[in-house]
């Protein structure tokens, strides 16, 4: 694993963290720019393609490449991952309270 890659997957994580704190997205009119900001797994798919574009980040070079196919299926893959790892993350290191 390259640190491009480790660098990609955090710019892409503190994108996602900050976009579902700026009110402006989370709480927009338009209906689709509203769901995409709901869930950290769909800001994911939305960010790390648009990162892919601008970084040039692509899982699949080596095997085939699609100009923008490629990089859709790197954020789609890249934000199921991280959002399984931040589900585990949270999940392990949570604080539970039984009242």
């Amino acid at each position: 694993m390259s640190i491009e890659f480790l660098l990609f997957l955090v710019i892409g994580r503190v994108l996602i963290y900050l976009g579902m704190k700026f009110p402006p997205l989370s709480e927009s009119k338009l209906p689709f720019v509203k769901h995409a900001w709901e869930c950290s797994e769909c800001a994911g798919v939305w960010v790390y393609t648009f990162l892919s574009v601008v970084m040039g980040v692509s899982l699949f070079r080596n095997i085939f490449y699609v100009p923008f196919v490629s990089e859709l299926f790197t954020g789609g893959l890249t934000a199921i991952v991280v959002h399984i790892f931040v589900l585990g993350w949270n999940e392990k290191f949570s604080v539970i309270n039984i009242e």
